[in-house]
């Protein structure tokens, strides 16, 4: 069940590679670099509200038939992707890239963690860890791909042999997820969480806690992962084959800072994790705005980036903790509109601050969370 979800989070995390698709579609069709990273902000930005939007309805269609229409959109938006790039059309390729596949990440984001989470009752943040971690590697695969495909097939075939391998992977894992008590042969006790205990949600101010924990971690860690390979570049001195190395590494501690995160947040609770990692960051945010050093530099990145990923995989235990199984689909979807907000808001600080100036705003914004993160509850009524 496990590897079910990673395969479907591997599948989609390809979209955090999006930047290499900018050189080889540049080269063929001039399009402009910042024309096309929008295509990205949109992905983002469909993966977030329609996570939000469709989580009633993925609960009514069960895990399997949902990841199988998460499956179908993501494929569907590469393939198109392709089409777009064929005819040499922006708007297409807005369309398919940014709308359709961003759908298919909103889905394919939420299901995995939703079903898997409940075959781990005794640690949920070290499975939504394990299956949240896949999407960080699932860029990091993309990124050795996606150069050979293009390089040997051009750009549109590149799409479309991505498109069809991603389609078919995600729809056989997803026709393997399934609810405990269903595999078990029981009669589920899941139920559809009623209009009026969705409402509640809102009425929360626990949502909102969660929600601004996200959004002000997201702002800080997407603006230094759009901008890492210019950062070190420009601003820790780093050559060429450094650049690359260094982006390795951050996608690494990424990955890894998702399962080591949400894995302690099982023994030393959700709160006291969220705490400790934004400690971490804001120390490493300060201290980035006083020093150059390369090594310290890289250091401190890999840091801060691993406290981004694991804000990601501890979200979905903490919610479980304070709202229960049952509304976790729902208002993880909800919460998850703070990513797509921040996808904007992030790249945009980042490119009107220049470094040192924009280390010490990102300071700012963390201590902000800090103070939502004292005041947050591990549990409902407690």
């Amino acid at each position: 069940m496990a590897l079910a979800g990673m395969t479907i989070e591997l599948s989609i995390g390809s979209v955090y590679a999006y930047s290499i698709w900018i050189g080889p579609i540049n080269k063929v069709l001039h399009w402009d670099a910042n024309l096309l990273k929008n295509a990205f902000i949109l992905a983002i930005c469909f993966l977030g509200f329609s996570a939000a939007f469709l989580g009633r309805f993925v609960e009514k269609i069960g895990p399997k038939k949902a990841g199988i229409l998460a499956a179908l959109f993501y494929g569907a938006g590469l393939l198109g992707a392709g089409v777009a790039i064929h005819l040499q059309s922006i708007v297409l390729f807005y369309l398919f890239f940014g709308v359709i596949s961003g759908v298919g990440l909103g889905l394919g984001y939420v299901i995995p963690v939703g079903t898997v989470i409940k075959w781990f009752p005794e640690k949920p943040g070290f499975a939504s860890g394990l299956i949240i971690m896949s999407f960080a590697f699932g860029s990091i695969i993309a990124s050795q791909v996606i150069t050979p495909l293009t390089q040997s097939y051009g750009v549109s075939n590149a799409f479309y042999i991505l498109g069809v391998g991603y389609l078919i992977f995600m729809s056989l894992a997803a026709s393997y997820l399934e609810i405990p008590n269903v595999i078990q042969g029981k009669k589920t006790d899941e139920k559809i969480v009623s209009e009026p205990e969705k409402i509640a949600v809102f009425k929360e101010k626990s949502f909102y806690g969660l929600w601004l924990l996200l959004f002000l971690n997201t702002v800080c860690g997407i603006a230094i992962i759009s901008k890492a390979a210019l950062l070190g570049k420009e601003y820790a001195n780093l050559d060429a084959n450094q650049v690359i190395h260094f982006v390795g590494i951050i996608g690494l501690g990424n990955g890894l800072g998702r399962l080591f995160w949400s894995s302690l947040s099982d023994k030393i609770g959700r709160k006291a994790t969220f705490i400790t990692f934004l400690s971490i960051e804001l120390i490493c945010f300060t201290t980035l705005a006083f020093t150059r050093n390369a090594f310290l530099f890289q250091l401190l990145l890999f840091l801060i980036i691993s406290c981004y990923g694991g804000a990601f995989a501890t979200m979905p235990a903490f919610i479980k903790d304070i709202f229960g199984e049952k509304q976790l689909g729902s208002v993880f979807g909800y919460v998850l509109t703070a990513w797509a907000v921040a996808g904007i808001v992030g790249p945009i600080l980042i490119t009107i601050s220049n470094p040192p100036n924009i280390f010490l705003v990102f300071s700012g914004i963390i201590s902000v969370a800090l103070l939502v993160g004292f005041s947050m509850k591990n549990k409902r009524n407690t």
